[in-house]
């Protein structure tokens, strides 16, 4: 606990760890007073909001507490999402590459085709 009464915790105003006490959620403009929160289409998904105000900018915010397996889940899936989307631009940037390549090897092919055809013509 902070000594002006309140837990210290990171302000997305300040960007700051400083000491913040709790408030009713409907002093917070557009929340509604319900604390306990979950997805329907995920049922597994539920957390606990609570209103908070920054002791230091007077910043007022929502925090949400949910499960620590959650967050680690939720870390280990952007990580995943990370190395896709790093392998999917790699993939991209290989296959115009790829296509590039591919274009010269026709010409070249059109070219002895052509010389080809002017052998035989002799």
């Amino acid at each position: 606990m902070g000594k002006d009464g309140g837990t210290k915790m990171h302000c997305p105003k300040c960007k700051k760890i400083c000491v913040c006490r709790a408030i009713p959620l409907n002093e917070i403009v557009g929340y509604k007073p319900d604390q306990r929160w979950y997805r329907t289409d995920h049922p597994d998904i539920n957390w606990f909001r609570r209103g908070r105000q920054c002791l230091t900018c007077y910043e007022s915010f929502v925090t949400s507490e949910v499960n620590e397996k959650f967050i680690n889940e939720l870390v280990e899936l952007r990580n995943a999402l990370s190395e896709i989307k790093k392998h999917s631009e790699q993939y991209i940037g290989e296959s115009k590459q790829a296509s590039m390549t591919l274009e010269k090897l026709a010409k070249s092919l059109g070219v002895l085709r052509a010389l080809k055809f002017y052998k035989e013509t002799d």
